[in-house]
């Protein structure tokens, strides 16, 4: 392996990655010395100029330990630079979280980052419990909600912003300095089409090594550009991922007074990304707005849609919105939302806050096509406390949370296309018992899918099983009660951000040890990655020269 022409690549990455930063930078600034004083909030430009420092003394040395290396980036390279550069975004990046003192602790501040900008949205903020009468920081004792004996004992992550009379007037999200915050929810728009994708963007063509960054990073089975050169396809991308992101920034904030510009920002980020941070404690119910809830579902699935579609629309063909993989999609997503909002009839309806009354035939269906929605887009958004729902509608969730949604999209899971495929294959399969010598040829949409494509999709959806069992088991093994356990694992590995149990609605991933942390963090970037590339790295043929 060349590893100079990695060690050059990478140091303009880091300088890329150190421009980036420039913007929470700004962000920063203006809340810690320009906004009104009415805002309290942890200062945190120093953490961004520190943070900025870092990046290029990083950057400055490793691009002068390859800068006479003018080796092309081939195959090998490209794979193993993909994995370096989310590795070394989510370490770079956890470092604004450790300066300003968000967090205490490296493992806490890696899991946040690694969620962001893989698109999980899972998050460990969490308020920190004090004793009411010593004022003392004392854990935390909880178990699962639903029930189970498995006590789980963590301190919380966040401290509150409180007055001159000791008084807290933020906690949890709600008291994370605004440019940190912005910072969180950057990371995950600049992960929903792809970091690397982006640099490709702005970036000269890196030779036949571009390609393979491309490939590598891009979601779903089929990873072909839509125009003859790299750049081009990754420049058309991202400019029509930016115009997504400028129209739904206007309809949020145009829409709802108690909105403010920040908070549309950082929303839309989330959202089209299908991330799913909040700067909000109670996520996107805290806006307490129905048209804010139609608005960040229409963009969760105009952002679980495969890009490849806008860019067929804005050429006037309409007919590939005919294609099988974008009826699939419908279809699942109809089918999830009708079978969750049927399971909450004659159910209590828990809010975020703790009321409960019974759910009407509205309100059923504003918060079952809402969690539908963002389970299977994998946003992670929540609207209500989900925890109590029917055991039904859990597992409806949970599924569409494994399926996920368009290849191509910036959704996780499976995708639909790949399970279309499997579908294809295993119908013709169990025909081929009583017509052996019939031929069929399988396609979805215009691509004709070989035996070498569909074992793949054969291989991936087997290593998904694999990791979600074997997770899951793990989990189960050290405590964890089976359904915290399975659905950290179905969050995790499909990038959702939201799961059940002790990892609810309203609650934190912050139990976790930090063994689990930067496990989990693992399975994000494993689900991300899509699993080929980031286990290649595991097998010893890979560092061998003939490889």
């Amino acid at each position: 392996m060349n590893v100079k022409v990695i060690a050059r690549i990478l140091g303009v990455y880091l300088f890329f990655f150190a421009l980036i930063l420039v913007l929470p930078l700004s962000v920063a600034v203006y809340y810690d010395f320009f906004a009104s004083p009415a805002v309290l909030q942890p200062p945190s430009s120093l953490a961004f100029l520190k943070t900025i420092f870092s990046t290029l003394l990083i950057a400055l040395v490793f691009w002068l330990w390859g800068r006479k290396s003018p080796d092309p980036l081939m195959r090998k390279e490209s794979l193993f630079l993909v994995v370096a550069i989310w590795v070394f975004s989510a370490g770079l990046g956890s470092l604004p979280f450790l300066f300003s003192r968000t967090f205490d602790s490296f493992p806490n501040a890696y899991f946040e980052t690694m969620s962001g900008f893989t698109t999980t949205g899972a998050s460990v903020m969490c308020p920190k419990n004090y004793d009411s009468k010593t004022g003392q920081e004392i854990p935390y004792r909880k178990t699962n909600p639903r029930g189970g004996e498995k006590i789980y004992t963590f301190y919380g992550t966040i401290a509150p912003v409180k007055n001159l009379n000791g008084q807290a007037l933020y906690t949890g999200v709600e008291a994370v300095s605004r440019g940190i915050l912005f910072w969180r929810s950057l990371i995950q728009w600049l992960g929903g089409v792809g970091i690397v994708v982006l640099f490709l963007a702005v970036l000269p063509a890196l030779g036949v090594g571009g390609r393979f960054l491309f490939q590598t990073e891009m979601p779903g089975h089929n990873k072909d550009p839509i125009t003859p050169r790299i750049k081009e396809t990754a420049s058309i991308l991202w400019k029509i991922y930016l115009f997504l992101t400028l129209l739904e920034i206007v309809l949020l904030y145009a829409t709802n007074e108690q909105m403010s510009f920040f908070d549309a920002v950082c929303t839309t980020f989330s959202n089209l990304s299908t991330g799913g941070f909040s700067v909000k404690n109670e996520s996107i119910a805290a806006y307490h707005s129905v048209v804010t809830e139609w608005i960040v579902i229409a963009f969760m699935i105009i952002g679980a849609l495969n890009f490849y579609l806008y860019f067929y629309f804005i050429k006037g063909k309409f007919k590939k919105f005919l294609d099988a993989d974008f009826l699939f999609f419908v279809f699942i997503l109809f089918l999830g939302i009708f079978l969750t909002v049927v399971g909450l009839f004659h159910t209590q309806h828990y809010s975020l806050t703790g009321k409960t009354v019974p759910y009407q035939l509205s309100t059923a269906v504003r918060d079952g096509v809402f969690q539908a929605v963002s389970a299977n887009t994998g946003t992670g958004f929540v609207s209500a406390n989900f925890d109590f729902w029917p055991f039904s509608s859990h597992l409806m969730l949970l599924i569409l949370m494994f399926i996920g949604g368009m290849s191509g999209s910036t959704s996780g899971g499976i995708k639909t296309s790949r399970l279309y495929i499997i579908f294809q294959v295993l119908f013709l399969k169990i025909k081929s018992v009583f017509r052996p010598y019939e031929v069929k040829i399988i396609r979805i949409s215009s691509l004709e899918i070989d035996g070498k494509m569909a074992t793949t999709v054969l291989a991936f959806f087997a290593l998904v099983v694999f990791f979600a069992v074997f997770g899951t088991l793990e989990l189960v093994f050290r405590g964890f009660d089976p359904e915290t356990a399975i659905s950290i694992l179905g969050c995790c590995l499909n990038n959702v951000g939201f799961a059940f149990g002790l990892a609810g609605p309203t609650e934190s991933f912050a139990f976790l040890s930090d063994l689990d942390k930067f496990l989990c963090a693992f399975w994000m970037l494993l689900g991300r990655l899509e699993y080929f590339a980031l286990l290649l790295l595991f097998m010893p043929s890979f560092w061998t020269k003939e490889a």
